[in-house]
């Protein structure tokens, strides 16, 4: 569903080098390792999960660094892009958001707090449907669907309580959806104890620090 919103009503992203560019895929701060593999964006991982039946593809992929580059040499084979893939491609980018959330429990946990509790929202120049675009006559009014903001909103409510925290933990993909590697299912990624500890009281810090900052208002008597 289209919607609108005022660049002032969200935290917004462009370009990785921002304050919130982590939460781009296209950051090299959050590569990804699943069955030994590394992925050095995790839009390295999302393109590579359009070519599960094409193995030498997806070595293609991880083999150029540059998620730009790599993105754009992937398009001569969308003839090749799996039959179910417009089905499945928003899983596909949960997922890959959780991988990116297990893998790097601490940094994207704390950035993901950080963005406070306004829609997180990727700025695009022409994808209007996992981001949004600026229209023309007011810059400052964003058009979209906003499909990354909302998974990335969906996974800072989760971490934000302690009571769903822990189902984040744990990266089990189910077999159904084919996450798979060079004709491999992926094998599941977990937390670290002793990690998550560290980030449990990162998150609660950034938590109480946030809330602290925010203005409050007493009933009138």
């Amino acid at each position: 569903m289209t919607k609108t919103i005022q660049t002032n009503e969200c935290v917004a992203f462009s370009k990785t080098k921002e304050s919130f560019g982590g939460f781009s895929n296209m950051s090299s701060e959050y590569p990804l390792i699943v069955n030994g593999v590394t992925f050095p964006t995790s839009e390295h991982f999302y393109q590579c999960m359009k070519y599960v039946d094409q193995p030498d593809i997806q070595r293609e992929i991880i083999g150029e660094k540059n998620p730009l580059l790599m993105k754009n040499k992937q398009k001569k084979h969308r003839e090749l892009i799996r039959k179910d893939w417009e089905d499945l491609k928003e899983v596909i980018m949960e997922i890959t958001v959780h991988l990116k959330l297990v893998s790097h429990w601490v940094k994207f946990g704390n950035l993901l707090i950080e963005s406070g509790e306004k829609e997180i929202v990727e700025i695009s120049k022409k994808d209007s449907f996992w981001g949004m675009i600026p229209q023309v006559s007011n810059t400052g009014i964003l058009v979209g669907e906003n499909k990354l903001g909302g998974i990335l909103v969906r996974f800072r409510d989760l971490i934000r309580t302690e009571g769903t925290r822990s189902e984040l933990v744990n990266w089990n993909p189910d077999h159904q959806f084919r996450i798979m590697f060079n004709g491999e299912f992926m094998e599941g990624v977990n937390v670290l104890e002793k990690v998550q500890e560290v980030g449990n009281r990162s998150f609660d810090y950034l938590i109480k620090k946030g809330a602290a900052s925010y203005p409050q208002f007493a009933l009138a008597a």
